[in-house]
């Protein structure tokens, strides 16, 4: 039986940059890979300004927990030529940031992690980033 995935939502300016990424990890021949291409060729997009709020996307932040777990500190999801702190960051190229990316505040999502199988993820809350810890949407 497939477990049902929740409908994604992605912005238009930031559907090009994902597009490279993913080409960029199949060149360099990463596990995620795969999983970030469906997931993105599911996404529905949608105009900046029309991106709902409580949507995890590239320079938002986003708390969740895994199972029933605690909820995490918030973490912004970058993309992996942004990533600089592990700790407060997210890289849209972990199994975690893949799964996370398109979901909205309360969405739950299966998520296979490597050394501990598959988990329930769910979205406790998502935010903007603070000004200037975010990359323009268009920078590319």
């Amino acid at each position: 039986m497939r477990a049902l995935q929740p409908e994604i939502f992605i912005s238009r300016s930031q559907h090009k940059h994902l597009k490279k990424v993913i080409a960029e990890a199949f060149r360099n021949r990463d596990r995620i890979a795969p999983f970030l291409g469906a997931e993105v060729r599911r996404a529905a997009l949608y105009e900046d300004k029309a991106m709902p709020a409580d949507t995890v996307a590239v320079n938002r932040q986003v708390s969740y927990r895994l199972d029933w777990g605690t909820a995490t500190p918030y973490r912004t999801l970058v993309y992996p030529e942004d990533l600089h702190d592990e700790a407060g960051q997210i890289s849209i190229l972990s199994p975690i940031g893949t799964a996370l990316l398109g979901l909205r505040r309360g969405d739950r999502m299966p998520v296979f992690l490597p050394e501990s199988g598959f988990h329930k993820l769910y979205v406790e809350d998502v935010r903007d980033a603070p000004a200037g810890c975010a990359r323009p949407p268009d920078a590319a």
